[in-house]
């Protein structure tokens, strides 16, 4: 009988909060274990500053009642579509409620008039450093990795400021 090793891959994700006019990463973070992306975006808007956010666009994986509240408590406009499973119901959750019913009554109207096209300004974000810095992380350890992920961050923001110099 032969027993066989399982091999645990290792697992990185990095959250930015992207600047859509400049292109620069105002605050990252980066995540080791597999879950999902909607748990990281409170802590992403806590550090960025009050006073710079109007609109948030994010994909529809950081869709959820107490995402969307948090963003207009801050005082900026939740520019997250709905998942087509979404449910109507606000819960206490009175940003989601009025997000949901904005967004039911005439979808197409709602992406133009909060231009949710600029969400696609982030994963080109991730693209720019993909092509420049390489897709893959060369180091073994979880720690060297995070740091290797960090580094091109403030690499990709250096480059950034350098270009709108």
């Amino acid at each position: 009988m032969r027993i066989q090793k399982t091999h645990r891959r290792c697992f990185h994700a990095l959250h930015n909060a992207v600047d859509t006019d400049s292109l620069i990463i105002h605050v990252t973070r980066v995540r080791t274990r597999p879950c999902g992306d909607s748990g990281f975006m409170v802590s992403l808007i806590r550090r960025v500053s009050k006073g710079s956010l109007e609109t948030v666009c994010c994909d529809k994986a950081y869709i959820s009642r107490r995402n969307v509240q948090f963003i207009a408590d801050v005082g900026a406009y939740p520019a997250i579509e709905p998942r087509s499973s979404s449910s109507v119901y606000s819960r206490g959750h009175r940003a989601y409620g009025q997000l949901m019913r904005a967004y039911r009554a005439d979808p197409a109207e709602w992406k133009a008039k909060h231009q949710c096209g600029r969400r696609s300004l982030a994963e080109t974000v991730f693209c720019m450093m993909k092509l420049r810095f390489g897709e893959s992380l060369r180091l073994r350890g979880p720690m060297e990795r995070r740091r290797d992920l960090l580094i091109k961050v403030i690499l990709h923001n250096i480059e950034r400021l350098n270009c709108l110099e």
